[in-house]
């Protein structure tokens, strides 16, 4: 039976809608919380999805099973104690076995290599995700990353990632040392973030954001970064509750950014649905 993970002792005056509430993160949903936070990935951003369009559904598998090892790592989301999930208490489940069960995640029960896997794949992943997780903002603390093999595999699994990390480590405008932590429990790094089809516009983004800042802060952060996508997401972390302060540290250009390939110049974002991804450090003041 899936349990929806551990309950929350303070929510710091972050209400939620009443069907709603906000839970840590535990090792029984890294599956469930790994699914659907490839799924948002690769179906539901604008620029994702425009990129790997025609062949979403075999990416978001290759991920999800690539990755298991990373999920499982003790300083990563499911593990650590940093992530949370917000729950629908009044999820409706399409199968009476997943009613039963509290929540199912069908995923492994998909063949990568099905030369039908992608038609109608948004549906059929969507309905493989029967669990009422519809909310999610996954952490860890910058200094203990974990095992490296672990974030090769991550990689591995979304390698155009990498030139937008590279992009941000290259032009960050902060003076060396200024901002790094150097002891356990004084930065977080954001490594996801999405809401479930469906569940838009109720403020479950930023309440679950605003939660996170505010839990960091009880526990001794000082300051929390994240990469994002969405005007929405940028905008939240970057208008925090006061003292808080939030950063834009840099804009990587999706549809201008170009590399050399085969002694050609080409822009792989440029079929990306969103014109920038932006570098956040919101600062836990106060």
């Amino acid at each position: 039976m899936i349990a929806p993970g551990a309950p929350i002792s303070d929510t710091h005056g972050v209400e939620l809608p009443s069907r709603y509430e906000i839970r840590v993160v535990t090792a029984d949903l890294a599956d469930s919380i790994s699914a659907l936070s490839y799924y948002s990935h690769f179906f539901e951003s604008p620029t994702w999805s425009a990129i790997y369009e025609g062949r979403q559904a075999r990416e978001a598998l290759r991920a999800y099973h690539a990755c298991k090892p990373f999920y499982q790592m003790p300083e990563t989301s499911a593990k650590n104690g940093l992530s949370y999930c917000i729950w629908d208490k009044e999820f409706v489940f399409k199968r009476s076995e997943s009613a039963a069960k509290g929540g199912v995640c069908s995923w492994d029960d998909f063949d990568v290599d099905d030369p039908d896997l992608e038609v109608d794949a948004q549906r059929k992943l969507h309905d493989a995700l029967d669990f009422p997780i519809v909310g999610f903002g996954l952490s860890y603390d910058k200094y203990v990353p974990g095992d490296p093999k672990g974030w090769e595999a991550a990689a591995s699994a979304l390698p155009m990632n990498a030139p937008i990390d590279t992009y941000f480590k290259a032009h960050d405008p902060r003076p060396a040392g200024s901002w790094e932590p150097t002891a356990p429990g004084q930065v977080i790094e954001r490594v996801g973030s999405g809401t479930r089809e469906g569940y838009h516009g109720q403020g479950l983004m930023k309440g679950l954001a605003r939660f996170i800042m505010l839990e960091m802060k009880s526990r001794g952060f000082r300051a929390i970064q994240i990469n994002c996508g969405a005007p929405q997401v940028h905008h939240v972390w970057t208008n925090p509750p006061k003292p808080f302060r939030g950063s834009t540290i840099g804009a990587f250009a999706n549809w201008i950014f170009e590399i050399e390939q085969d002694g050609k110049k080409v822009r792989p974002f440029e079929k990306a649905g969103l014109p920038n991804f932006f570098l956040v450090w919101t600062e836990l003041l106060g």
